[in-house]
């Protein structure tokens, strides 16, 4: 019956409404799913994920050196970074130490065999990360991520409820606090 009442109301709304949600929901989650399907299998012959070879490029790019910034690089959980850590580190792939300059911090880091691993899953995932863009022009790549930056920063204004829409600017930032207490 939901179905029925989710394809009415698509059908007799503007079109347009249709293929935002669409791509939202189905067409952009398999597009990455199929995508880290593909690095996986490929990935296991050296016995690492997509997720993890990611993990490692990015500590040794210093996109982020803890798990709270590896969390908000990839709009992931703290704890689901913390799965991946714990699984690298006992590989032996990435050390954890404390910070010098803040004891609460623990800073992530490739050990030798970590960049060693890292360097067979680029030369492993590099040309599949290649052909997945075969035949998408430049252009089209930077009009797909402007319209991601777009949707991010949409979603950045509705606040952390998402009761704060765009589309309803009354909405005060003292009734998302007054929601967000209340949940806590």
């Amino acid at each position: 019956m939901l179905k029925q009442v989710y394809l009415y109301a698509v059908m007799n709304s503007d079109p347009s409404r249709y293929d935002a949600p669409f791509i939202a929901r189905l067409l952009l989650p398999r597009a990455v799913a199929e995508v880290f399907a593909v690095q996986d299998r490929a990935l296991a012959a050296i016995g690492l994920t997509a997720r993890q070879a990611l993990i490692l490029l990015s500590c040794d790019l210093e996109e982020g050196n803890t798990a709270a910034e590896l969390a908000s690089l990839y709009g992931l959980e703290v704890s689901s970074i913390t799965r991946l850590v714990d699984r690298l580190e006992k590989k032996r792939l990435i050390e954890r130490t404390r910070s010098r300059t803040d004891r609460r911090k623990t800073i992530l880091s490739l050990t030798p065999r970590g960049k060693a691993a890292l360097q067979r899953a680029v030369k492993i995932a590099g040309p599949i990360a290649i052909d997945t863009w075969k035949g998408v022009s430049e252009k089209e790549r930077k009009t797909l991520a402007a319209i991601i930056h777009k949707v991010l920063d949409n979603v950045k204004k509705m606040g952390p409820d998402g009761n704060n829409s765009i589309s309803n600017p009354s909405y005060s930032k003292t009734q998302v606090i007054r929601n967000h207490a209340r949940r806590c």
